[in-house]
């Protein structure tokens, strides 16, 4: 919705100031919108920005291990890092379906609607992480300079203050390199927080400025910080378990050794500040994330490259880590795919491959450890990687988008609109705990509308609106068009829906014509 405003210090929701989005992550998205043509910002527009940052970080961990450990490193940094459920899932699609499951499983033993009204769910913030990550790579190879604070502000234009203390606790834990210079650093940051403070005063009320700086102390501690984490990383996180024996860290170089563990050291840092500093924990997942995926391709490259010289337990540790994450894709797979392939038919022969997928990938990994070749171990996990891949494109995101969100009704009431019409909406349930969420006006809805919406204080405020370029379109339970004030502009029912529930809405308009008289224009 922000994308298809105008551009600003924070992004515009339902026309007035969201503190908890920066222009850093909005203006990619509103760029690629423009970029398209469209007249309002498509899921796409937040998607894909979302993609390249992960593509991005992918490649710069390729970059550094290719450069410090060779190419069969850079390939396996490669499959860690973009092969981890964080950025094959970053719509958070397959994740959320899993966040939704454990609410209500939680609903229904214990009757707490906790997990309802506020997901586990981790954001991993991928536009404002890309950011964080090459400073602190900068930071660690060369140390504190002007492009390191730049690097860092700009990781804060896209997630706030979270984000350069992202930077500065791994910093104090890295220590000071020679020649660096940390007031440069501390001046380029500054700098860029300076400039959009001053942007935010200029454009927006303070308030709105104060909002976006106490918005992350509203989330608390993040508890399950490290636990998501690892799964986040999965199913090449359990593989960084084997630089914990001395067999695999004496076969590194010594420059490999040092970038591997100065990024298990700012892991470590940011897993320790973010479970105990509110707000710290959203900017810290995505660095995590890459040190994660770093370690991973170097214990693998020492698998792959010193096998003979690797310890019994080094050894037992990777059969572990490749044969759990085959049998886990196949418990998995099995029965979730059966029941789509039974209940489905549209997705029956890829739900056939998947299931298939999961009862191959255990019997690879379990013949690579037979005949002793690691391999087939490494590509049993690549196998699994690739199905986790084929299951969130083919049946994941497809289903959450048409069956689990406000995408269908939302785009029917999309279709009875000119594209450059508003649609406005009364909602007085915003700030009302006591109102189920199904009660609501949500965001997604709007956005899947896929037009520009407003909300009314009152029915008479639609008469203070401009009449150009066409009607006015509202969105209104029954009710309230049954009850419909005489006061305000007259409605005019255009279509009866069914919202995700099977509720009725009523979707009515002013009276006028819906496209503008253009013969006058051309002399008729």
């Amino acid at each position: 919705m922000a994308a298809s405003d105008r551009i600003g210090p924070f992004g515009l929701v339902y026309g007035a100031w969201e503190p908890g989005l920066l222009a850093g992550r909005v203006l990619p998205s509103r760029v690629w919108a423009w970029f398209l043509g469209g007249v309002t910002a498509t899921a796409a527009a937040v998607r894909w920005p979302e993609a390249i940052a992960a593509s991005l970080i992918a490649l710069l961990a390729c970059r550094r291990l290719g450069a410090t450990l060779g190419p069969r490193a850079s390939l396996l940094a490669a499959l860690a890092a973009a092969g981890s459920l964080a950025m094959i899932d970053r719509s958070a699609a397959g994740l959320g379906a899993l966040d939704g499951a454990i609410a209500w499983l939680t609903l229904g033993l214990t009757g707490s609607q906790a997990l309802m009204l506020k997901p586990i769910l981790p954001d991993p913030n991928l536009v404002g992480g890309l950011f964080a990550v090459l400073a602190l790579d900068r930071l660690r190879s060369i140390g504190a300079d002007l492009r390191v604070g730049l690097l860092a502000g700009l990781a804060g234009l896209a997630g706030g203050w979270p984000m350069l203390a992202a930077v500065l606790v791994p910093a104090v834990v890295l220590g000071t390199r020679e020649g660096a210079r940390p007031g440069r650093a501390a001046a380029g940051a500054l700098a860029m927080v300076g400039a959009w403070s001053l942007w935010a005063w200029s454009t927006a009320r303070f308030e709105a400025w104060a909002a976006a700086v106490a918005l992350p102390l509203m989330k608390g501690p993040a508890w399950t910080l490290i636990p998501w984490a690892v799964a986040y990383a999965l199913p090449w996180s359990p593989m960084a378990a084997l630089l914990g024996f001395r067999s695999v860290r004496q076969g590194l170089s010594g420059e490999g050794r040092a970038l591997v563990f100065d990024w298990l050291k700012i892991a470590a840092a940011l897993a320790l500040a973010g479970t105990l500093v509110p707000g710290l924990g959203d900017a810290g997942r995505v660095p995590m994330l890459f040190g994660l995926a770093v370690a991973s391709a170097a214990g693998l490259d020492r698998v792959l490259g010193g096998w003979s010289d690797l310890s019994a337990g080094a050894r037992r540790c990777f059969w572990a880590a490749a044969i759990s994450a085959a049998i886990g894709w196949a418990a998995l797979a099995t029965p979730i795919f059966g029941y789509v392939a039974a209940a489905i038919g549209a997705y029956r022969p890829l739900a056939l491959v998947l299931i298939a997928s999961g009862l191959a990938a255990p019997a690879v990994a379990i013949a690579g450890w037979w005949a002793g070749r690691p391999a087939v171990g490494v590509a049993a996990v690549v196998l699994v990687v690739a199905a986790l891949k084929l299951a969130h494109w083919g049946v994941v995101v497809p289903e959450w988008n048409y069956r689990q969100s406000q995408g269908p009704w939302g785009r029917a009431i999309g279709q009875w609109m000119p594209r450059k019409s508003t649609l406005y909406f009364l909602n007085s349930t915003a700030f009302d705990d006591t109102i189920p969420d199904r009660d609501r006006w949500p965001a997604d809805l709007a956005f899947h509308v896929g037009r520009r919406v407003r909300q009314l204080p009152s029915p008479e405020a639609l008469g203070l609106e401009p009449e150009s370029p066409s009607p006015h379109f509202v969105l209104l339970h029954p009710s309230e068009f049954e009850h419909w004030p005489s006061s305000a502009p007259e409605l005019v029912l255009v279509r009866t829906l069914q919202d995700r529930y099977g509720e009725p809405r009523v979707l009515a308009r002013t009276a006028g014509p819906l496209y503008p008289d253009r013969r006058e224009e051309l002399g008729e």
